[in-house]
């Protein structure tokens, strides 16, 4: 007999293995002919599968898309409040940061990021859900770093910590452009980037 947590594992399993193939299918659309000439007929189609099929998986097309970058907010504050307290924001911020590096080291991973995120480029509607969604990541992640911080007693403000973590992201994307255009590694790019804007009170 099944016990019942499998089943709902095996289902949810079923169910991101679909997602994946939708959103693979989708990106090589997107790719080939841009994002605003792609229905949602036509990913659906070549998956096998209906359009209402397709709404049962995601939203809509820009979830499509952007689906992934709902939970990133709440993933990252997650992170950052595993991180011992004794870490100055700078380095609990840098070490949050460490499933994305993570994650395009792999070369398959990588490829894929960079096609998703031209994709959100070339589509006005995709690039502010998208700045949208980090707004949102760095509010939550802002909250936890201001929670940290006051139970470390460090006396920093909440506009402080808010631009700090909007400083970490921008040395992120700084750092994933540098990596990228020059063949260094993300790591040591984004330690570098880090490293430069870390002086001063929360060095």
């Amino acid at each position: 007999m099944t016990e019942p947590g499998m089943g709902a594992t095996l289902r949810e399993r079923t169910r991101r293995a679909v997602q994946a193939e939708l959103l693979a299918a989708g990106q090589a659309l997107f790719v080939e002919r841009g994002y605003e000439d792609v229905t949602v007929d036509e990913i659906a189609a070549v998956v096998g599968m209906s359009k209402r099929s397709f709404f049962r998986y995601f939203g809509s097309k820009e979830a499509l898309i952007l689906g992934k970058f709902d939970k990133q907010g709440e993933d990252f504050a997650a992170a950052l409040a595993k991180r011992p307290l004794d870490e100055q924001p700078w380095v609990a911020l840098r070490r949050m940061f460490d499933p994305v590096v993570t994650y395009m080291t792999d070369e398959d991973s990588r490829r894929s990021a960079l096609e998703v995120n031209r994709v959100i480029q070339s589509s006005e509607a995709l690039r502010a859900g998208y700045l949208e969604r980090m707004e949102r990541a760095q509010r939550l992640i802002a909250i936890e770093l201001e929670r940290r911080e006051a139970e470390r007693g460090s006396g920093a403000t909440a506009l402080q910590l808010a631009a700090v973590v909007a400083a970490a992201f921008a040395a992120l994307s700084t750092a994933n452009r540098f990596a990228e255009s020059h063949g260094v590694p993300l790591s040591t790019a984004l330690d570098d980037a880090i490293s430069a804007i870390s002086g001063g009170e929360f060095a």
